[in-house]
């Protein structure tokens, strides 16, 4: 009777477009809600002195920030409703036994999806800084000049849009375990309010490390949002590094943890 019942609500799509959109919308007001409210308002003082950019964002900003984000909420749930009907007719590679092709797999698959992912972000993320991409799209996103947690889901539509469509090659091309599916969804929305953080909470000197040195971090992202033309790289930095869009922490006209000096003429002038 049980079993009836679970499959008789997973062949209902429209309960599970409507579970899929609550998902979404929870996880994210979750994530980005609570580093927003430890970090911003009401904040906890005594990690003010990790702020990277000295002044706290405008109250305009913010709102800006929360209305695309709901756009961007419902564009990645429609997409995770088009995965869900892919799959429940057959034309995905997900499987669900660990067993299929065993723990080594299992794991490598995660490995493999977060570096095709960074190199999709990566040139996708170069073609949004074209001059008409970025003027017509890409600067919505750009508007937060000093990012917040809600600035990790402030695009454009289309952008949304071409920042999902990486789904699609990871569960019709090769297999993927469900678990390593949901948990690399869980890892770019992780990675994405870390960015957005406007908070630098790794130790310098680990960043700038032999190891620590191979992966973005909150300092990293918050620089490009100051100067646009500079560190594109979502998880690592080897095609920054490669393509010479790296931007040294150390710039001549950075103040305090990398603030530049030269306002954007993108930033919000009015709370």
């Amino acid at each position: 009777m049980c079993q009836l019942s679970l499959l008789s609500i997973l062949n209902n799509w429209r309960w599970i477009a409507f579970a899929i959109l609550g998902i979404a919308a929870a996880r994210y007001i979750l994530m980005a809600g609570l580093a927003y409210m430890l970090c911003y308002h009401p904040g906890l003082n005594f990690l003010r002195r990790f702020k990277i950019q000295p002044l706290m964002p405008k109250q305009k900003q913010v709102r800006h920030e929360l209305i695309f984000s709901l756009s961007t909420i419902f564009i990645f749930s429609s997409i995770g409703i088009v995965a869900y009907l892919l799959f429940i007719n057959g034309y995905t590679t997900i499987y669900m036994k660990i067993d299929q092709h065993g723990w080594a797999y299992f794991f490598l698959s995660l490995l493999f999806m977060v570096i095709i992912h960074d190199a999709y972000f990566y040139w996708t993320h170069r073609l949004l800084h074209t001059k008409w991409l970025f003027k017509k799209i890409h600067v919505v996103h750009h508007r937060s000049v000093n990012p917040t947690p809600w600035t990790a889901y402030s695009f454009h539509p289309f952008e949304a849009l071409l920042e999902s469509l990486i789904v699609f090659p990871f569960i019709t091309i090769f297999p993927v375990h469900i678990a390593v599916f949901l948990s690399f969804t869980f890892l770019v929305l992780l990675m994405n309010v870390i960015g957005h953080l406007g908070f630098e909470f790794i130790p310098k000197k680990l960043r700038n490390s032999r190891l620590g040195k191979h992966f973005t971090s909150s300092t990293h992202h918050n620089l490009h949002h100051q100067k646009n033309k500079k560190n594109f790289g979502y998880y690592f930095t080897f095609w920054d590094n490669i393509m010479k869009t790296s931007q040294e922490e150390k710039c001549a006209a950075c103040l305090n943890h990398g603030f530049c000096k030269k306002k954007s003429k993108y930033i919000f002038k009015k709370s």
